[in-house]
């Protein structure tokens, strides 16, 4: 998981902020709450492999963890 970073970010072409999951400092995906109702996920493709691969539970563990970051604020 130390290989993992959130970053809650203000971004000009969204309304509200979103959380960036980053692995190694590269974005992995994006987490946004446009509206009130839903959370909406971006996964992002690697720029150097065909795809990401994680342990599932670690996976999901960050996403929880970025889910709440971003609505915590």
């Amino acid at each position: 998981m130390e290989k993992f970073r959130i970053i809650i970010a203000s971004l000009p072409d969204r309304e509200r902020l979103v959380a960036e999951i980053l692995y190694e400092e590269v974005q992995w995906a994006e987490i946004s709450q446009e509206t009130d109702a839903e959370l909406i996920i971006q996964f992002y493709s690697h720029p150097r492999k065909k795809y990401w691969e994680f342990p599932y539970d670690e996976a999901l563990q960050i996403l929880e963890q970025a889910k709440n970051k971003l609505l915590e604020l």
